[in-house]
């Protein structure tokens, strides 16, 4: 039986690499990345003319929010899930 998370992240490392890669190119080529950020999901595009990136941006923004609609912008930290606060009663007493 083969565990299909590891082929899962093998493909994101990949995806990853290349995309660090590309990155890597268009500052030595003195060019800047377009960025999309939204809640965890963040994607930097390298100039190109056979791209059109405002349109890319649109359709993954949409893509995302048919998807995923209002959880797309929750931002989710792991490692906190049980940390509670040590004391309720705020800065001052």
């Amino acid at each position: 039986m083969t565990d299909s998370s590891s082929e899962e992240e093998n493909d994101m490392a990949m995806v990853g690499e290349l995309m660090e890669a590309k990155m890597a190119l268009g500052q030595a080529r003195g060019q800047m990345t377009h960025m999309l950020r939204m809640g965890n999901f963040h994607v930097e595009i390298v100039p190109n003319k056979d791209i059109d990136v405002e349109k890319f941006f649109t359709d993954t923004m949409n893509n995302i929010w048919e998807r995923f609609g209002k959880d797309a912008l929750e931002v989710k930290v792991s490692g906190m899930e049980g940390m509670k606060p040590k004391d309720d009663r705020g800065m001052h007493q």
